[in-house]
C-alpha cells in the first residue's frame, strides 16, 4: 500500500524544529531577564553606586545591538544550529565569567557584555530560524507562537530573578542562571544545519505598495516606543516607585498584561488602523505610568501597574506594523522597531541609575510620563494632519 504524501493542511504548525526553537528562546530569553533585572542589584549589593550599576546595564545593552547586525552573517555561513550554539555558549560564558569573585568589577562589566552579545545573536536568529521550521502556509501561526514563548520567558524571567537574588546569594543565582543555558543545549538536535528559505512568497503585511522609506514617518513611531521601552526596563531593573516593596508580584503583574495587551491589539489591527490602536496605547500607558508613579504599595499600585502592562503591550504591537508601513518593508521595519526595542532597553539603566539617585524613583517616572506625552502628542498630530502619508492612504485589506 502507497502512502501519499501529507497535504499543507494535515502539516503541524508546533513542528518538532519550531519546538526547539521556543526552548531554545524560553531559556536563552528567560536567562538573559534574570540577570538584566538582576544586574543594578548586584552591582550595589558589591559597592557601586546606582549610576556606576546602570551604566554597565547599559553597557550590556549597547553589546546587544552591536552585534545583531553581525548575525545574520553567522547564520548564512554556519547555519542556524552553530548560531544557535554560539549564542547560547556566549551566554553561558557571560555567566561563568561573573563568578570570578577575585575580581568583582571585570566580573561584572565582562559577563554582562559577554551575554549581551549572546542575547543579540539569540534575538536575531530566533526569528530567522522560525520560517524553515514549518511550512508557508503555517509561518503566521509559527511566528505567534515564537511571540508568545519570548514574551513569557521576558515574564517569567525579570520577576524570577528580583525574587530569586533575594533568597540566594550571586554565586548561587549565577550558577542556576548557567544550568538554565545548559537546558537549552540538546533542542540544538532538532534544529537545521543549514538555513532553508521557503519558495513561496508572501506578501508583506502593511508594507506600502510603492516600497518607499518614509524617514519622517518612521521616526515618528519609534520615538514613543523608545519611551515606552525605557519605562518598560525601567521597571525591569529598578522596580515600582512605592518604597519598602517586593518588586516581583507587581512586575509579573505587568508583564502578564503586556502580553495580553499585545496579542488583543494585535487581533484588533485586522479592523482598526494601527495609528488608532497605537494611540489608545499610548494613553493607556501614560495612565498607568502616572499611578504607578504615584500609588503606594498594595492593590492599587498592582492595578495600576496591569493598566501600564497593557498599554505597553497595545504600542509594541502596533508599532510593528507601522514600523512595516512606514519603512517600506518588513525587513527594515524589523531591524528598526527591534533596535529601539534593545536601545530603549539600554537606555534605562542610564536614566534609573541618574533618575533614582538625583530626583527619586517617582519623579523619575513622572518625568517619563512628560516625554511620552510630548512625543505622543507629536505622533497623533503626525499621523493625523490629513497631509501625512498615512492619512492620504486608504485602509490596508488585511
Amino acid at each position: 500500500m502507497t502512502t501519499s504524501a501529507p497535504s499543507p493542511k494535515m502539516q503541524r504548525t508546533l513542528t518538532p524544529a519550531l519546538l526547539a526553537v521556543m526552548c531554545i528562546a524560553l531559556f536563552g530569553f528567560g536567562t538573559f531577564f534574570l540577570n538584566y533585572s538582576t544586574l543594578v542589584s548586584i552591582g550595589t549589593n558589591m559597592g557601586l553606586t546606582a549610576v556606576a550599576a546602570g551604566t554597565i546595564l547599559t553597557i550590556m545593552m549597547v553589546a546587544v545591538v552591536a552585534v545583531q547586525p553581525l548575525a545574520p552573517v553567522l547564520n548564512n555561513h554556519f547555519g542556524p544550529r552553530m548560531t544557535f550554539f554560539a549564542a547560547l555558549s556566549l551566554q553561558a560564558a557571560g555567566n561563568l565569567l561573573s563568578l570570578l569573585t577575585h575580581f568583582p568589577l571585570f566580573a561584572l562589566v565582562s559577563g554582562s557584555v559577554v551575554c549581551g552579545l549572546g542575547f543579540g545573536i539569540l534575538v536575531v536568529i530566533g526569528t530567522a530560524a522560525v520560517p524553515s521550521t514549518v511550512a508557508p502556509e503555517r509561518l503566521g501561526k509559527a511566528l505567534g507562537y515564537f511571540g508568545v514563548t519570548t514574551s513569557g520567558a521576558t515574564a517569567i524571567g525579570a520577576p524570577a530573578g528580583l525574587w530569586l537574588i533575594n533568597i540566594m546569594p550571586a554565586i548561587g543565582f549565577r550558577w542556576l542562571a548557567f544550568g538554565f543555558i545548559l537546558l537549552a543545549l540538546p533542542a540544538l538536535l532538532a534544529i537545521p544545519q543549514q538555513h532553508q528559505t521557503s519558495n513561496t512568497a508572501s506578501p508583506d503585511v502593511g508594507q506600502p505598495v510603492d516600497g518607499r522609506m518614509r524617514w519622517g514617518g518612521l521616526i515618528t513611531v519609534l520615538l514613543p516606543v523608545s519611551i515606552v521601552l525605557t519605562t518598560f526596563g525601567l521597571l525591569l531593573a529598578f522596580g515600582p516607585a512605592a518604597h519598602s516593596v517586593s518588586p516581583a508580584l507587581y512586575i509579573v503583574s505587568m508583564q502578564i498584561f503586556a502580553i495580553i495587551g499585545r496579542f488583543l491589539a494585535s487581533s484588533s489591527l485586522d479592523r482598526r488602523s494601527p495609528v488608532s490602536v497605537m494611540s489608545a496605547g499610548i494613553v493607556v500607558t501614560l495612565i498607568g505610568l502616572v499611578f504607578t508613579a504615584l500609588l503606594p504599595a498594595g492593590t492599587a499600585l498592582i492595578i495600576a501597574m496591569m493598566v501600564l502592562g497593557f498599554g505597553i503591550g497595545a504600542v509594541q504591537a502596533s508599532s510593528l506594523l507601522l514600523c512595516f508601513e512606514q519603512a517600506g518593508s518588513t525587513n527594515r521595519g524589523s531591524v528598526a522597531w527591534n533596535m529601539t526595542f534593545d536601545i530603549g532597553l539600554g537606555v534605562a539603566g542610564l536614566v534609573g541609575g541618574f533618575g533614582f539617585t538625583y530626583w527619586g524613583p517617582s519623579i523619575t517616572y513622572i518625568v517619563c510620563a512628560i516625554a511620552l506625552t510630548m512625543v505622543g502628542l507629536f505622533f497623533v498630530l503626525y499621523f493625523l494632519s490629513p497631509k501625512s502619508p498615512q492619512a492620504e492612504q486608504a485602509p490596508a485589506k488585511r
